[in-house]
């Protein structure tokens, strides 16, 4: 198998001929420039592409009291974030890359009430995601420290559902009670083994049975 039939055998729940693994090269938690390789010989690239929310994390925009002190003025930002997100899309698709990989910020107490995420921004992200053809590798990650809204995107379009089990402390059964299909984690009964880092990647090289 090459690292593309492989990673989408694994997103299939299909058998593969070796476990499937997808590295996560972390620079900045909310940087909008790198890239997520699945570790094999002639690696898939998957675009890395922060949600709306989490853009405006990185620029320090508070999304919800924009929405909430003037509706039409928030919601005039958002869609300006939404364009770029759609943008960064198919950018990266253009450029080559073999997926997406959709990192969902916001779905967590730290940043949102259920009532905010779920009524100003799950939407946006499944219409982001939704534009994109099934042909289209998505793996969802979940970027969340605690206490994520996992049954809130539980439905949300992508192949591959993904986490931090380290900081979340959710494992893959707490994911398939709410959603079926392919998870990706560390939990070691994932379909895809996800490995988030340098230097946690590059451990996982040294093992015989790595890629």
């Amino acid at each position: 198998m090459t690292s593309l039939e492989r990673l989408l055998a694994a997103a299939d729940c299909r058998p593969t001929d070796r476990p499937a693994r997808l590295a996560w090269f972390v620079e900045d938690a909310l940087a909008d420039a790198t890239v997520s390789k699945a570790a094999s010989k002639g690696p898939v690239v998957l675009a890395d592409v922060p949600n709306p929310f989490g853009l405006a994390l990185r620029r320090g925009i508070d999304l919800n009291k924009a929405l909430k002190d003037d509706p039409s003025v928030g919601g005039a930002v958002l869609d300006e974030l939404v364009d770029e997100v759609r943008k960064t899309i198919s950018d990266g698709l253009d450029g080559g890359a073999d997926g997406i990989f959709y990192r969902l910020h916001g779905a967590t107490p730290r940043h949102c009430s259920p009532m905010q995420y779920g009524g100003y921004y799950l939407e946006r992200d499944r219409e982001l995601l939704s534009e994109q053809p099934s042909s289209v590798l998505k793996v969802l990650f979940i970027a969340a420290e605690d206490e994520p809204y996992v049954d809130f995107v539980s439905d949300l379009p992508a192949q591959v559902f993904a986490w931090d089990v380290a900081l979340t402390n959710i494992t893959a059964a707490d994911v398939r009670a709410a959603r079926q299909g392919a998870v990706a984690s560390s939990d070691p009964t994932s379909e895809i083994c996800l490995v988030i880092g340098k230097e946690r990647y590059l451990d996982t090289l040294e093992r015989p049975e790595s890629e």
